[in-house]
């Protein structure tokens, strides 16, 4: 079975901007990353809720939103993604990378390329 390319150039030539908005391809394709993030489990439960309330606060503040699973210990893994009009660029994401990786409750960060969220598995 082969796997067809949704951002082919010959694909995407023969769409309408319609269908191209409809199936996210072209410039209508919406851009993400993966984090995961360990966080310092000397720290008292208190100060990780601040951090994960900080956290959500910085990426509304760029404009996108991020999705996933905070263990309220030692975890938070999820994927942030573009809302509205606002595109999850390289900078976004250095800037959002930066961010945690600077807290004193975060003792790794581990952040994944920008994937195609509609047609990317990861």
């Amino acid at each position: 079975m082969s796997v067809r390319n949704p951002h082919s150039p010959n694909r995407l030539k023969r769409l309408k901007p319609r269908q191209r908005k409809k199936m996210h391809v072209g410039e209508f394709s919406e851009l993400g990353f993966h984090l995961v993030a360990t966080l310092a489990e000397s720290k008292p439960a208190e100060a990780l809720d601040a951090l994960l309330d900080a956290w959500l606060t910085e990426v509304d503040r760029h404009g996108v939103s991020f999705g996933g699973h905070f263990d309220g210990r030692s975890h938070l893994e999820g994927v942030v993604f573009p809302v509205g009009d606002t595109k999850v660029s390289e900078e976004v994401r250095t800037a959002l990378v930066g961010w945690l990786g600077q807290r004193e409750e975060v003792e790794n960060v581990e952040a994944g390329e920008l994937i195609d969220l509609w047609h990317s598995q990861y």
